[in-house]
């Protein structure tokens, strides 16, 4: 029986290949400047699971939380600005001084922060604010009850945002944008709602499964190999990752017995947060230190210790941050439960 704890488990999981994933995405950018042999190119092209990955998970949990814990409007934003909008404030304040040399300073510099603008990966904190701000509002629109109906909607309303309706406004990209997202994350949805049947259906038929552990596995050799780069919103590309995000829950939901990795709120976000922070500030160190850099890109066995040392770095300051953002959090809650304690 796959009880919610043990799927919540799986997804963490998956969570933490997405993040590293993610990282992974940003390396190999760095490295195809200087050299570009097939291992790192096939890395570059696989990495792009980790958003849509991300993407689905972030979905799943929106469901999760709507229909488990039901949380009123304060209760729900105020955990979306402690835990996601304020980090992504600071993060984009760090990105402007780290690139600029300079704080923020101007009302151009405060909208570039707002708008996701400072840093590459930021864009996707300012889609997903906006999602968490239409979930929120269309819970009891968007149900289970209507739900295999409303994805094909939805499926079009990615389709067409992207192709015929997008326009530039204020310098944002396609990616900036809820309808570019829309239908992989009610995907999300999707999966938390039918959950039972999917996974029952999956272990039940143990050939089907692995009918779609080979497809997933031949799609991701062929973008590996495909001369077309497959971005992260490409239909094609999410369907592709959502059977690989099916194969993955399954995979892990027999592991979560055997595995102890402690689950800590925040944590790979943060980590998609601040990874490409320690990115910058390794390679500012080398090129002080050493003069340049591309003697260890040219290394395959360095740079795959550049790479662990970036995501080693990312995630010890990760786990110090989702501490203080523990503490915040409880400050938060007394100074709610003094000021209701005064009004009484």
């Amino acid at each position: 029986m796959y009880t919610d704890s043990k799927i919540l488990k799986s997804l963490f999981y998956i969570q933490m290949i997405s993040s590293f994933l993610v990282v992974v995405g940003h390396f190999t950018a760095s490295v195809l400047y200087f050299n570009d042999p097939f291992w790192v190119v096939a890395l570059n092209q696989i990495s792009r699971y980790g958003t849509v990955l991300l993407t689905i998970a972030t979905g799943y949990l929106t469901a999760y939380s709507f229909d488990k814990k039901q949380p009123s409007f304060r209760e729900f934003f105020k955990s979306k600005l402690i835990y996601i909008f304020i980090p992504f404030l600071v993060s984009g304040v760090l990105y402007h001084y780290l690139l600029k040399n300079g704080m923020p300073h101007t009302v151009g510099d405060i909208a570039n922060i707002v708008l996701g603008k400072t840093g590459d990966h930021l864009y996707f904190v300012f889609m997903i604010c906006q999602y968490y701000v239409v979930a929120y509002f269309l819970r009891n629109v968007i149900t289970k009850r209507n739900i295999l109906y409303v994805i094909w909607i939805l499926l079009a309303v990615q389709y067409v945002y992207i192709h015929y309706l997008h326009q530039g406004w204020l310098g944002l990209t396609t990616r900036h944008m809820l309808p570019t997202w829309i239908f992989t994350l009610y995907m999300g949805h999707l999966i938390y709602w039918y959950r039972e049947w999917i996974l029952t259906f999956l272990r039940n038929n143990r050939s089907i499964l692995m009918v779609v552990t080979g497809v997933s596995t031949a799609a991701a050799i062929y973008f590996v190999v495909s001369s077309k780069l497959f971005v992260a919103v490409h239909l094609t590309f999410v369907f592709a990752t959502l059977l690989s995000f099916l194969v993955l829950m399954v995979f892990f939901l027999e592991l979560v017995d055997h595995l102890h990795i402690k689950f800590r709120k925040g944590l790979t976000y943060f980590i998609f947060l601040f990874h490409s922070a320690f990115l910058i500030l390794f390679k500012d160190f080398f090129y002080q230190v050493f003069g340049e850099v591309s003697w260890i890109f040219q290394n395959t066995w360095y740079s795959l210790l550049y790479l662990l040392g970036i995501f080693v770095c990312s995630a010890l300051f990760s786990v110090l941050l989702v501490q203080l953002v523990k503490r915040l959090e409880r400050a938060w809650a007394s100074m709610g439960k003094i000021r209701r304690e005064r009004l009484q």
